[in-house]
């Protein structure tokens, strides 16, 4: 789990930059990159079917909202990561 956890921070990171200022082209990238590791995590199963398919789409979809729900259920864990991740962009603990 110390694994996951670190990865989203890295997505609290991404987000809380996004509020604060405009990011790069690379950053963006990193972002978006970081934002499928997250939904890819929650996809049932272990094959992906082929990027940019409606099956692919559909898994992704599935896992955002799985997500989500892990995000409720983990609602403290997740104010523990926010908070951490605005502090380390802003520099003002949140």
């Amino acid at each position: 789990m110390g694994e996951f956890l670190t990865l989203l921070l890295s997505y609290y990171l991404c987000d809380a930059t996004a509020a604060t200022r405009p990011m790069g082209t690379a950053e963006r990238a990193a972002c978006i990159e970081t934002y499928d590791e997250v939904k890819t995590y929650f996809v049932p199963g272990f094959e992906l079917a082929p990027e940019g398919s409606l099956d692919r789409f559909a898994q992704m979809q599935a896992g955002y909202v799985a997500f989500k729900a892990w995000e409720e259920a983990n609602a403290e864990t997740v104010e523990e990561l926010r908070a951490t991740a605005w502090a380390r962009v802003t520099g003002v603990a949140g």
